[in-house]
């Protein structure tokens, strides 16, 4: 009997599920829309393979639904899948229209699914036969990225060869005000941030330690331990926003932050101010630089992101690479890096900075928490703790990988101190890859390339008394 009933519920299943899009049709069907003028030639095709295959999972409120979509269960696992889906990447009329840019954030991701041919998933395509691109459309996309990542800005002297990297080489100058730079260095490396007098940005973010104090987490005054690891300050201009849940949306905010938590600098930003302005040199300085506002805790924390701003790292050998260098890397390091593309770790790590400019879950493909054994803190919840969003829970600024070698332990949670697990675990839980040993090397080869200079100083070399951290810029 329950054989029967089995099969009785797996024959409605089907019916209910049976393709019949293919046979009659959309509901709701959207007209085609034209891209708009002045976008890119090669563009008005991508937009009609786009909307032909794409739009109705990744846009909500533009989604053809087929017929049986309010049928149910079909209604609740559709609703589901495009809510997945315009989470991941989201299509809006603006984009696929050409009004607005493909961001690279969207480009990676868009790339990745091709190449991995991931989409559409084997079940769309099980209810909609025609629902897969074909070779032709693939291709048509691919050459479409490559020309979209020429045009857009940032390339900072990248060979033409390697004009459709996911990846950028880092600008080898930038233009700040040298006097503020200077200004907000002192304000960095200076102890009277913070309420015991003992601690200084620089105490968690040391120059000569990758930008980070490479522990586990934090030491606040008093010795008191934060909950979560502090990530490199160098390139941190690139994030997307600061800390790895995104709660400041730029450096100035994020040099607010530390200074008024009891766990970190303790002190209050009334007494950083007064004690400040017991300094002649400072309020000299801020009377010169910030005319209109002198010694305030806005202008300090401006200072502060300035010389942040700085903090650029180039000509590390891969830079040297992508502008044309191409005897610089070994053979190791060069299948290192193919096998970082096609591994599709660039659907996350890319840009000048490889990561910082997106969230994403830990644990994509397998449970990261159940893997290290522990007990969930808060801090495990990530970008839930600032927009209570349950769909946000596990979700991180992705760490940038300029400099990793330097910038361990790794992860929110500082968990791992070897560069080679941290390539294995995140193979493992964010893209189901278990890596052999040999690619785990290859990998590990190639981001040590990434390692760039600080003041024409290689960061493996910067070392207290050797380098002045307190010389004018």
């Amino acid at each position: 009997m329950k054989i029967i009933r089995f099969f009785i519920i797996l024959g409605l299943a089907v019916l209910i599920f049976f393709p019949v899009s293919n046979l009659l049709g959309f509901n709701g069907e959207n007209d085609p829309i034209s891209v708009v003028p002045g976008s890119a030639q090669d563009f008005a095709g991508v937009s009609k393979i786009l909307q032909d295959k794409c739009v109705d999972c990744h846009s909500p409120g533009m989604t053809r639904k087929p017929i049986y979509a309010d049928l149910p269960i079909a209604r609740q696992l559709m609703q589901h899948d495009i809510e997945a889906a315009s989470t991941r990447f989201y299509l809006s009329r603006e984009v696929y229209s050409g009004a607005d840019k493909f961001t690279p954030v969207m480009l990676n991701r868009l790339e990745h699914a091709i190449r991995s041919d991931s989409m559409p998933p084997a079940l769309y395509l099980s209810m909609h036969w025609t629902g897969a691109l074909n070779n032709k459309e693939k291709q048509d996309i691919l050459n479409w990225i490559r020309n979209e990542r020429a045009r857009q800005p940032g390339l900072n002297g990248i060979a033409a060869e390697f004009i459709a990297e996911p990846v950028q080489p880092l600008p080898l100058t930038v233009s700040l005000n040298p006097e503020k730079v200077a200004l907000g260095k002192s304000l960095f490396l200076d102890t009277r941030l913070s309420g015991d007098n003992t601690i200084a940005c620089a105490s968690c973010h040391d120059l000569t330690k990758g930008g980070t104090d490479q522990a586990q987490v934090a030491t606040g005054i008093q010795g008191h331990q934060g909950p979560i690891n502090s990530p490199t300050v160098y390139n941190a201009v690139y994030n997307l926003a600061q800390f790895w849940d995104g709660r400041a949306e730029d450096l100035q905010a994020q040099a607010e932050g530390p200074v008024a938590n009891p766990m970190e600098m303790g002190e209050h930003w009334d007494n950083v101010v007064r004690k400040l302005k017991q300094v002649s040199q400072y309020n000299d300085a801020f009377a010169r630089l910030y005319p209109e506002s002198g010694l305030t805790k806005a202008s300090v924390t401006d200072a502060i992101a300035v010389f942040e701003k700085s903090l650029i790292t180039p000509n590390s050998r891969f830079d040297q690479y992508l502008r044309g260098d191409t005897e610089i890397l070994s053979q190791e390091e060069k299948a290192g890096y193919a096998l970082f593309k096609t591994s599709h770790c660039t659907s996350c790590h890319f840009g000048p900075v490889l990561g910082g400019m997106s969230y994403e879950k830990m644990g994509r493909s397998k449970d990261y928490f159940k893997l290290r054994g522990g007990k969930l803190t808060k801090a495990d919840y990530g970008r839930y703790n600032v927009t209570n969003n349950e769909s946000e829970r596990f979700f991180f600024k992705v760490p940038v990988l300029r400099n990793i070698e330097l910038t361990f332990p790794y992860f929110h949670d500082g968990s791992v101190n070897e560069l080679t697990e941290a390539v294995r675990i995140m193979g493992l839980v964010q893209l189901g890859i278990h890596f052999k040993e040999d690619e785990i090397q290859k990998i590990t080869a190639f981001l040590k390339t990434l390692t760039g200079e600080y003041h024409g100083v290689n960061l493996t070399k910067l070392q207290t008394g050797q380098f002045d951290l307190d010389m004018k810029p």
